[in-house]
């Protein structure tokens, strides 16, 4: 049977992720563990908290009957009024309980909210560089991607923002600590941004929504939390998981918020436990929910800990070596330039030695590569000595 010829194209699109992911395996099978580093995934090595391992323990001790049952479509009440009063504190804003649908991951929540939202021939703008599967994200409901890209310094470019906005544009789709620069965008990024697209919604009379992508939030290297774009404008749709902060990416468990000020905001509540059944999602892991009500609160310290001296190590040594890149601000990438401008011929040349990157191209930005540095620290160490040799 032939796949899809949509599948066929968006396979092509990704065709060098693909091949890189399964270089690595190759250079794993073919020569020894410590001739090979692979950077290429962002995937945590870092230990869930304590608070989680606890939190099971009492899940597994407390044999309550009907705790692994379906239960309303965006999860258990109590989880949800939980993360209500976490948002509430963090954003001063009024949010709900029935602002919140729990979810299979962050990528669960794009597609619920992207189910919710958008009709066949809706645009969707997102920023260059981009996490991979944004655009198949928008695809999958038959709608389009419009790319802008930053600014050579890997902040947005707010009113190229708003100019590719369109009576089409359905919303725009932002992920700040960004994959893959690394940057933190500034609350003045965001107070302008709100300001153009409250302008443009008014012009075209259709709200345009602010997807936040932000499962990075407490992976940070400055001295305050990166900014809430909610306080900023108010039709935003916020999503997170606890997947990179949390070291529970497998797990599959995050949430979507609803802005207290959305429009149609009690239609868009219908609708999203429609949309988890319409795609087969039918609501987040039981177990998961009520495990991960207890990390709402923590202050991501142990996170922040475990990787600030991987990227000092990454930092000094793309200083040393002399490549040109965007400040390490959060998440746990590094974006270089490639010294060739060639990022693929680049990448290919470090998978003869041994190490595996991600072409820039893959992210929309060709010239760089992207490194992770969310692996083994003796990993790293050696991955970084193949890179500057």
């Amino acid at each position: 049977m032939a796949i899809s010829e949509g599948v066929k194209e968006a396979l092509e699109r990704a065709s060098w992720i693909r091949r890189m992911f399964e270089a690595a395996i190759r250079l794993r099978r073919e020569r020894p563990a410590e001739s090979v580093a692979d950077l290429s995934l962002g995937n945590p090595v870092n230990q869930p908290p304590d608070a989680f391992f606890e939190s099971l323990a009492n899940e597994i001790e407390f044999r309550q009957e009907r705790r692994h049952n379906y239960m309303t479509n965006c999860g258990y009440p109590a989880v949800r009024e939980a993360v209500a009063q976490h948002l509430q504190a963090r954003t001063g804003l009024p949010y709900e309980t029935e602002d919140i649908c729990m979810t299979v991951g962050a990528a669960g929540a794009l597609n619920v909210l992207f189910k919710t939202l958008l009709d066949p021939g809706d645009e969707v703008v997102i920023l260059s560089p981009y996490f991979v599967e944004y655009r198949f994200y928008v695809e999958n409901f038959q709608s389009h991607v419009v790319v802008v890209p930053c600014r050579p310094d890997f902040l947005p470019d707010v009113q190229r923002i708003a100019d590719a906005c369109t009576a089409r544009t359905k919303a725009v789709l932002i992920n700040s600590p960004n994959n893959p620069s690394g940057r933190v965008y500034p609350g003045s990024i965001f107070a302008d941004l709100g300001r153009l697209l409250a302008g443009v919604s008014a012009q075209t009379r259709r709200p345009i929504v602010l997807v936040v992508d932000d499962p990075y939030h407490r992976i940070f290297y400055g001295d305050a939390p990166p900014p809430e774009p909610a306080k900023y404008y108010d039709q935003v749709a916020y999503l997170t998981s606890f997947s990179k902060e949390a070291g529970l990416a497998g797990e599959r468990i995050g949430y979507l918020a609803l802005h207290p000020g959305m429009a149609d905001r009690d239609d868009l509540r219908e609708a999203l436990p429609f949309a988890m059944r319409a795609l087969g999602h039918v609501n987040a892991p039981a177990l998961l929910q009520r495990a991960v009500t207890r990390l709402l609160d923590l202050d991501g310290q142990s996170a922040r800990d475990f990787y600030a001296p991987r990227r000092a190590l990454v930092e000094q040594a793309l200083r040393e070596a002399g490549f040109e890149h965007p400040p390490l601000e959060g998440a746990f990438y590094a974006f270089p330039r490639a010294p060739d401008e060639d990022d693929v011929a680049f990448c290919q040349r470090m998978l003869d030695r041994g190490l595996v990157l991600v072409p820039g191209s893959a992210f929309g930005t060709p010239g760089h590569v992207r490194l992770s540095y969310a692996v083994e620290m003796d990993v790293l160490t050696r991955g970084l000595a193949m890179l500057v040799k």
